[in-house]
Formats: structure tokens, C-alpha cells, sequence
């Protein structure tokens, strides 16, 4: 009986014990101490219960103008974020990539899927502050803005979201937060020259195409009087000459696009974000020049000049790029999935 009961424990351990050391190893602790069911959605987001994230085709919209938080369908307000953020006469291939941008970046902040939330607004997932989060803008607002234009872009910004509805973008199978911008200037800039952190899929790129833009090269005036005024709003302890001020302003240093990181005035070192606010320019991108009793500033490009370029979009859909081209054009290395899919390859 012992030799027929050593028999049947070796066949046991052959066929179920030894696989099953083979397969997982010894260290079950080790294997099985974080739930299987926590997952990171978001890319430098936190873990998450997958039955946790069943809501997200809704998002808890802060209104800005109405200093209320509503809760909407995903959908219908990345309608109104692409409606708000991109001219509506824009290539369709264009307002495709926007599309998937603004719905990326909405599902990237919900908290249901491991997102910080708007910071500014507990609650909400995002704000329609395009100064924070994302400008959105209601039908009501599209309809004053359009006018009689209103059923004809509605209808094709609709066809933009509905063509790409779910799709969204991901790195090493998380979501990213997918900055984008107006005008670059001609080259996108990397994320470390503007926000220090370097992100793998926010490399800069060359953007052709955005000179027709109006905003591509603007200028702004002001007096010699009002430039220093407007810099000692900012830094009282400001010595500055009115006499000479150009000679006054040493040690620009700019990134490789050509951003200001910093400069200095006078006795006070500034960073180009500053000079943007003070004098409200459109990008970092800036000179001085002395006309008379005037210091102009000319400003290349608008916005930050990360991601995806808006007027450079449209310039490579003007060329027949399709939308997921330019996605992978201005972020590189990602792919583009269905939000579905990707609670899946987490699952």
C-alpha cells in the first residue's frame, strides 16, 4: 500500500505540481501581492480597480462662465471642445486628430481612470478654461459664434468625433496627456525646454506650414515709459535706464526652437513666461526692438509649442495626411487605440 501511495504522489506531483512551479515559480507571495485587478490607465496616473472605471464615457465638466460642475456625455463634449479649440473650417483630417487629442486628454485627467482631476475645480474632471484644461463651448455659444455657418460646421465637427468616437492615444499602453497648441513657429519644441519633465512621445518636430496663419508673426508696442512700468509691476526692485534700454537686456537664453527660458533686465533675470504674461504676447518666442520712444516686441508663433501644432494639423491634411499620421507625426512613438481595448490589454 506505502509503494502504490508513493506511486500516486509522484504522478501528482509530475502532472500538477511541477508544472505549475514551472509556470509561476516559487514565489507566490511575490506574484500574487498586488491585485490583478489594479491597473494604471493613465500615463504617471495611479492604480485603479478595472470595475472602477465603468463611467468613463461620461465627464464631470467644470463651466467656467457658469461656476457650475455638469456632467456630460464624453462624446458630445469632446464636440464642443473641437468646436472651441480648432476653426471649424479647418481640413476634416484635422479636426479628426483634434478630436482624438481633446478626447485623450479629457480621459486622461477623469478621476474614475486614475487621472488627478482638474486641480482647480475638486470634482470636476476638467475645466473649460483652455488657459488650464480645455476650452469647451456650448451650442449655444456655437450657434452666436457661427450664425448662419452654425448647422454646417455643427455637422461637420459631429462627423470629426463620430469618425474617430473612442479612439484615444497611448504610450507603453497608458494615456497620454497629448499637449497641443495653435502655431509653433516652424518646430515644435521639446517638453523639457518648457515644463522641465522630458516625456518620450513629446519630441520636437519641424511643423511647414503654419505661415499662412494671421497670428504666425505678431507685434506688440508699447512705450519706453510702459515697458518699464509694466516690468516693476512685476519686480519692484527693477533699475532700469529709459535711456538705453536695448544694451539693458543681456543673456537671453532660448531653446533649440527658440523659446525664451530666460533673460536678463536690467538687474533682474526673468523667465520668458514672465515677459509673456506682463506684456500679454502670444509665445515665448520673442525680440526686442527700440522705434523711437517704443520697444516692439515681435512674437513668433501662439501657444506653448508642445505636441500637436493645430495650424501645422491642417497644413498636413492639406497635403492628404490622414488623422492618425499627424497624431503619430507630432507624438511620437504612440499609438492609437479604442478606449475599450485599452481597458482590455490592461484587463
Amino acid at each position: 500500500m506505502r509503494y502504490v501511495a508513493y506511486g500516486v504522489f509522484t504522478i501528482f506531483f509530475s502532472l500538477i505540481i511541477l508544472p505549475s512551479i514551472i509556470v509561476f515559480g516559487f514565489n507566490f507571495h511575490k506574484t500574487f501581492s498586488v491585485p490583478s485587478q489594479e491597473i494604471k490607465l493613465v500615463d504617471n496616473g495611479k492604480l485603479v480597480k478595472l470595475e472602477d472605471t465603468s463611467n468613463y464615457k461620461t465627464i464631470n465638466v467644470f463651466i467656467t462662465n457658469q461656476n457650475k460642475i455638469q456632467k456630460m456625455d464624453l462624446e458630445e463634449y469632446v464636440k464642443g471642445v473641437v468646436a472651441a479649440e480648432m476653426p471649424a473650417e479647418f481640413e476634416m483630417e484635422a479636426l479628426k486628430a483634434q478630436a482624438v487629442a481633446a478626447r485623450t486628454y479629457a480621459l486622461s485627467k477623469e478621476i474614475a481612470l486614475g487621472g488627478k482631476g482638474c486641480e482647480l475645480h475638486p470634482g470636476a474632471d476638467v475645466c473649460a478654461d483652455s488657459e488650464h484644461c480645455q476650452a469647451w463651448q456650448s451650442e449655444g455659444e456655437l450657434r452666436q459664434k457661427w450664425g448662419e455657418n452654425f448647422d454646417k460646421y455643427y455637422a461637420k465637427i459631429s462627423q470629426a468625433v463620430e469618425d474617430t468616437r473612442g479612439l484615444v492615444l497611448v504610450y507603453d499602453d497608458a494615456l497620454i496627456v497629448p499637449a497641443y497648441h495653435a502655431i509653433s513657429g516652424g518646430k515644435t519644441e521639446n517638453s523639457e525646454d518648457v515644463w522641465q519633465s522630458k516625456i518620450p512621445y513629446l519630441r520636437s518636430v519641424v511643423s511647414p506650414g503654419e505661415e499662412v496663419a494671421s497670428k504666425y508673426k505678431t507685434t506688440v508696442i508699447v512705450s519706453k515709459e510702459e515697458f518699464i512700468n509694466k516690468l516693476k509691476q512685476k519686480e519692484p526692485s527693477l533699475k532700469l535706464d529709459n535711456s538705453n534700454i536695448l544694451t539693458q537686456i543681456k543673456d537671453v537664453e532660448r531653446t533649440q526652437v527658440g523659446h525664451v527660458k530666460t533673460l536678463k533686465i536690467g538687474n533682474i533675470t526673468f523667465n520668458g513666461k514672465d515677459i509673456k504674461e506682463i506684456f500679454d504676447l502670444n509665445s515665448t518666442n520673442f525680440s526686442f526692438e527700440a522705434q523711437g520712444n517704443n520697444i516692439v516686441i515681435t512674437v513668433i508663433g501662439y501657444g506653448h509649442g508642445v505636441g500637436m501644432s493645430q495650424y501645422g494639423a491642417n497644413a498636413m491634411a492639406k497635403q492628404g495626411k490622414k488623422f492618425d499620421e499627424i497624431l503619430k507625426y507630432y507624438y511620437t512613438g504612440i499609438e492609437i487605440v479604442k478606449i475599450e481595448d485599452l481597458l482590455k490589454i490592461q484587463h
